[in-house]
């Protein structure tokens, strides 16, 4: 009992304990994923840009402030009497939208609404970044596992070719019964290179996710491997509890939901283009005349002048335009609203199904363990048999295959399930 509490405490732990140095565990695989990831350093990019949308919108709301200076050559041919032929002006000019019909501060929420679902996006992003190194982790200490048992095979055969050498060197077995033996190493050394290639491809897979080198000396330190059974990890809660913790917490669905009001704001916008536009503007100038006039001073007094204005603008005709932008923002927000509902089914379904397998695994875990203790006890009978002569070694090593066989099968109904208890709590948010 104590054994299996430390290693459930272990199995635990490893979603908070990030080692810097030596092998890579699950939390720091998920943690390197999340600071090295190019597709999250695009989403965060994406982030960025959002917040730079919203700096833009609120331009609207100051003045415009504007210095202009001019310099022109010029020639009137017809004209009696002495000329300049250049002219100076320097002049400033600002405006102030009093009034946009809102448009404005529409423009500004919509742009923060939109940088809160950018946000949510890199949260959703980082989920699947998440999900892509649960399934390469897992299937790497799958590989691992299924290794091992490879390597044993090969020993044992190895082991028991010799044995049999005596044996036949004794006359106590066939010609027939030592070239079996000898198959079977032979094969079982193939077993052995084609699980080492899953291996190598297995960390090649978790090693790009973590953006990590060809050099690196990547190994594996998975506390996973310690568990034993499904009864000593945590219950997995309801369906009904899975599908609230889910919905409430999972990004994309935040991000589309926020998606639906940028998308409602900016049909809101587009329908402001027949608004009246309320403008405040001021301006000062000056110029002078120079080559053959003297007095520049005089001049740029004289040709002083400022003014302050007040401009209504009042839409009447515009060619259909702003029907079309609301039409078309329409559209956008009503596409918008298509794709939170379908993200919600998706999302309910996935859960439904991740929740069906991870009960599913368990249960073939637990069916492989069984299966695994009887291929065993066969074995031993077998071997039993075997040293009385009153079983053939072809059927003894189809009895050790069998057991091999359950041990596969016992490897993969444990990791499925380690994976979709996994995939279970990073949908309820327990991995972030």
């Amino acid at each position: 009992m104590n054994y299996r509490k430390a290693v459930v405490l272990g199995f635990l732990a490893s979603a908070s304990l990030v080692f810097a140095d030596g092998p890579w565990t699950l939390a720091s695989c998920l943690k390197q994923a999340k600071e090295k990831s190019l597709s999250l350093e695009s989403a965060r990019l994406r982030e960025q840009q959002a917040s730079v949308s919203i700096e833009q919108a609120k331009v609207g709301n100051y003045p415009t402030l504007s210095a202009s200076i001019g310099n022109s050559l010029y020639d009137s041919p017809f004209r009696d009497g002495p000329q300049d032929h250049y002219r100076f002006s320097v002049g400033i000019s600002g405006s102030y939208t009093l009034w946009d019909g809102g448009s404005t501060r529409l423009s500004i929420r919509a742009s923060e609404l939109n940088k809160e679902a950018k946000h949510l996006s890199t949260k959703e992003t980082e989920r699947t970044v998440q999900e892509n190194v649960l399934n390469a982790y897992m299937n790497l200490l799958a590989a691992i596992e299924k290794l091992r048992t490879a390597d044993n095979s090969v020993e044992l055969a190895n082991a028991e070719y010799e044995n049999y050498n005596t044996l036949f060197d004794a006359g106590s077995i066939t010609k027939k019964d030592l070239t079996q033996s000898q198959a079977n190493v032979l094969q079982k050394q193939a077993s052995q290179l084609s699980a080492q290639l899953s291996v190598n491809t297995a960390k090649t897979t978790l090693r790009q996710l973590l953006e990590l080198p060809e050099t690196e000396n990547f190994e594996v330190a998975g506390i996973e491997s310690e568990i034993q059974t499904p009864d000593a990890l945590s219950p997995i809660p309801s369906l009904e509890e899975l599908q609230k913790t889910v919905m409430d917490k999972h990004p994309g669905l935040k991000s589309d939901s926020l998606s639906v009001q940028v998308a409602q704001k900016n049909t809101e916008i587009a329908g402001k283009g027949k608004s009246i536009k309320v403008t405040l503007g001021a301006s000062a100038s000056t110029g002078l005349q120079a080559w053959e006039s003297d007095k520049y001073g005089r001049q740029l007094k004289d040709g002083y002048s400022h003014s302050i204005s007040l401009n209504v603008n009042i839409p009447i005709i515009d060619g259909g335009a702003t029907e079309n932008k609301v039409l078309q923002a329409q559209i956008s927000e009503t596409e918008s609203m298509v794709s939170l509902k379908e993200q919600a089914k998706s999302l309910e379904t996935a859960i439904e199904k991740l929740y069906l397998n991870a009960l599913s695994a368990d249960m073939q875990w637990k069916a492989a363990i069984l299966q695994v203790e009887a291929e065993t006890e066969a074995l031993h009978v077998a071997e039993e048999q075997r040293n009385a002569g009153a079983l053939t070694y072809t059927d003894y090593l189809s009895q050790k295959n069998s057991l091999e066989n359950a041990q596969v099968t016992l490897t993969n109904a444990k990791y499925t399930s380690l994976l979709a208890r996994n995939l279970l709590d990073l949908y309820q948010g327990k991995l972030d």
